[in-house]
């Protein structure tokens, strides 16, 4: 203080500096309020709130350092591709200021800039256009062309498309199916207890249809067959009777009469060839003396079991099947039953949608009984086959 007293010059330089400092404080304290605003106006993308802001500092003595900071803010718009906001920002300069000429330069740089990325687009938009309708009419000609040649069928998939499938080339047809007439069907017993055998033949049919989808395939094996002749028979126990013995006396008439129905279901993202079964067999007897034989009487029975089914070797078609008969516990002489057998098709004859051939194959029926007693039956089968072409 006494230096101020001392010298007054000094005190009014220091007012003056105060002063000077309080105005620079408050003049920076409200161009800080000036850029919050532009950023908040940036942020919610609107043009008309930059425009205000501009218009109502024009006259500031700062007004220049707003114009630069909202062309800085405009720069980075253009940055993160965000070419509309930045146009409208610059252009507010501009109706602000004419005579800002890093603006109007700015201005016209984002502008060719849009023009050019819209320019990019209708392109995009034209080749994509373009090549929609070469696909399109590339698939108008083939579907014609498929239609024209009348071997192909429309098969839906799993995910709703639809796709053309050659029903010579490929196994996704709508049903694939084999057909069989057994011209010869010998089969032979053999009973533990009495220790019996007979050899007989038969006739039979047969039939394999499956139908197939992108998820799973469901069939059916269809059986039956009849004998009726005995070739030769041995063992059977003596005929108990009074009077006279004839020549015929210690003949056996029994007839085999057999036959299923078993529903199969296989997963083709698992396999397409292995298939549980589940379905119903009948193996039924005429006899007029089945205690002499030891035969089992008629057995039907529900059924369970696994399948390797619908195998293709070029036209060479295999198949085996292995079943429980659950049934088996419904018969009080019966430990167990089971069935198992398989057959191969021979093709002769080929064409386009079906094949004609030889058949040949082999099933067995295993009874257990009690007191370790068994009674087998193994077949021999000989069948003329048709089925649709499949690969």
């Amino acid at each position: 203080m006494k230096i101020f007293k001392k010298n007054p010059k000094l005190l009014a330089l220091f007012l003056c500096f105060l002063g000077s400092f309080s105005v620079f404080a408050q003049a920076s304290e409200e161009l800080s309020d000036v850029y919050k605003r532009i950023d908040m106006a940036i942020a919610a993308k609107s043009s008309e709130a930059i425009s205000k802001v501009l218009a109502d500092n024009r006259y500031s003595p700062n007004y220049q350092m707003i114009e630069n900071y909202t062309l800085k803010k405009t720069r980075q718009l253009i940055i993160m591709d965000n070419l509309e906001l930045a146009r409208q920002t610059s252009l507010a300069v501009i109706d602000n200021n004419l005579e800002n000429f890093d603006a109007v330069e700015l201005y016209s740089y984002i502008d060719k800039a849009i023009l050019n990325q819209q320019a990019a687009n209708q392109a995009a938009e034209n080749r994509r256009r373009l090549e929609e309708e070469r696909i399109a009419a590339r698939n108008a000609r083939s579907k014609q062309q498929l239609e024209n040649r009348g071997n192909y069928q429309v098969v839906s998939t799993a995910s709703g498309r639809e796709v053309y499938v050659n029903e010579q080339k490929s196994s996704f047809s709508s049903k694939i199916w084999t057909i069989k007439l057994i011209l010869a069907d010998f089969a032979y017993q053999k009973v533990s207890k009495p220790d019996y055998t007979n050899l007989k033949y038969g006739l039979g049919v047969g039939a394999n249809v499956f139908y197939p989808t992108e998820r799973f395939i469901a069939g059916v094996d269809i059986f039956a067959d009849a004998h009726i002749v005995t070739l030769s028979s041995d063992g059977a126990l003596k005929k108990q009777q009074e009077g006279t013995n004839t020549s015929n006396e210690d003949e056996v008439q029994e007839f085999f009469f057999s036959g299923r129905f078993v529903p199969e279901f296989a997963f083709s993202d698992f396999s397409k060839y292995l298939f549980l079964r589940a379905g119903i067999s009948a193996n039924m007897l005429a006899s007029n003396e089945r205690e002499r034989t030891g035969s089992m009487k008629s057995f039907v029975s529900p059924v369970l079991g696994l399948a390797l089914d619908n195998i293709h070797f070029s036209d060479v078609q295999m198949r085996m099947f292995y079943d429980y008969d659950i049934g088996h516990l419904a018969y009080s002489e019966l430990t167990s039953a089971m069935e198992f057998g398989g057959s191969i098709l021979l093709p002769m004859a080929v064409n386009d949608k079906t094949k004609f051939g030889i058949e040949l194959g082999f099933q067995n029926l295993l009874l257990l009984k009690k007191e370790s007693e068994m009674e087998n039956r193994s077949k021999i089968t000989f069948a003329i086959g048709v089925g649709n072409v499949t690969k």
